[in-house]
């Protein structure tokens, strides 16, 4: 039997990823408000259970199951109301025998294994007395402390990036800080001596800048800072001035154009002159692959790109976002661009 051929794509991918070192790079402490989008650099486990009490989950009254088994319409069983619980209170931690509490949906259950909540509506109140018509079980309309989960137990785990739903998870829990993946910085250039910037008018044989642009959007998507640095030209010597400037303050570089000036691979010239193990990926057997240039120098990755705007787009989110996840150390792809 055949083998399956193997997706070019992924082999590249791979090939770039094992090429530099997992994250996260480093870590912080931040608040709630701004976590949507980060990734998590530990588990968070549970510091209480939820619910953390026992609660009703219906109104009524809170019962002895037992002394309930046998009621019935005809013969209902008599018990005597000794309070109220509404939520927020505690204020009751026992019921007697043959007595019953009004209780609201949501409010605080005392202990008792054999309680259970009689339905408003299978009850008649009689002055100080409940007529109880239906009798119930033992944990009948109650919710249990910690059914949902318990103490210590892990609710989101490293690597996992944050939803406005995990925002409410952690504050239904009082967790108001947690410890997230630094935001790596990546440095943006575009490339050409065709290229101007948009703010500049057109003129014959230039194009306007837009991959910076766009690039940058994607970036700041998939859960990085983008700093974009200029437009680069065909200058193989001021190019790597740039670079190394580039690589004193970023985490990884994306570059769009340039990856073949005059018949030279320039970029991956570039790339391999400023550091081990510098290109590790040439061009990829995929339509509009043959720009596309990944390297790595000093565990910083490197994402050259084509400088069509949609194959740079489409490089980007092939190679630039699974690189951008691997330093954030995420278990998932990020949001989508």
């Amino acid at each position: 039997m055949e083998k399956p051929a193997e997706d070019p794509i992924q082999t590249a991918r791979d090939q770039f990823l094992s090429s530099f070192p997992p994250g996260p790079l480093a870590t912080e402490k931040v608040h709630l408000e701004m976590l949507v989008g980060r990734t998590l650099s530990e588990d968070v486990t549970a510091p209480i259970d939820s619910p953390p009490y026992t609660r009703s989950i219906m109104e009524g009254y809170l019962v002895h199951a037992p002394e309930t088994k046998n009621a019935t319409d005809e013969s209902p069983a008599a018990l005597t109301v000794t309070g109220r619980i509404t939520p927020g209170e505690a204020h009751i931690q026992s019921l007697p025998p043959h007595s019953a509490v009004e209780v609201c949906t949501g409010s605080y259950i005392p202990a008792g294994s054999d309680l259970g909540v009689v339905r408003q509506w299978d009850a008649e109140r009689m002055g100080d007395q409940v007529l109880v018509k239906k009798g119930v079980p033992a944990g009948a309309n109650l919710e249990a402390q910690g059914c949902d989960f318990q103490k210590g137990s892990v609710r989101l785990n490293k690597g996992h990036t944050i939803s406005p739903e995990d925002i409410c998870l952690l504050a239904s829990m009082g967790i108001l800080t947690v410890s997230v993946a630094r935001l790596p910085r990546v440095v943006v250039f575009s490339s050409g001596d065709e290229v101007i910037p948009p703010t500049e008018p057109m003129k014959p044989g230039a194009i306007w800048d837009c991959n910076s642009y766009g690039l940058s959007a994607l970036i700041r998507a998939h859960g990085a800072q983008a700093h974009f640095k200029g437009i680069m030209r065909d200058d193989l010597d001021q190019c790597k001035k740039h670079l190394q400037e580039a690589l004193e303050e970023a985490d990884m570089l994306v570059v769009s154009g340039g990856t073949a000036v005059g018949g030279r691979d320039f970029m991956a010239e570039l790339i391999n002159s400023l550091g081990a193990p510098g290109v590790v990926v040439n061009g990829v057997p995929m339509r509009g692959g043959k720009p596309l240039i990944m390297g790595v120098i000093r565990n910083k990755p490197v994402v050259c790109l084509a400088g069509h705007p949609p194959e740079a787009i489409r490089g980007f989110h092939l190679f630039g976002q699974p690189a951008l996840a691997r330093q954030l150390g995420r278990t998932a792809p990020g949001p989508a661009g």
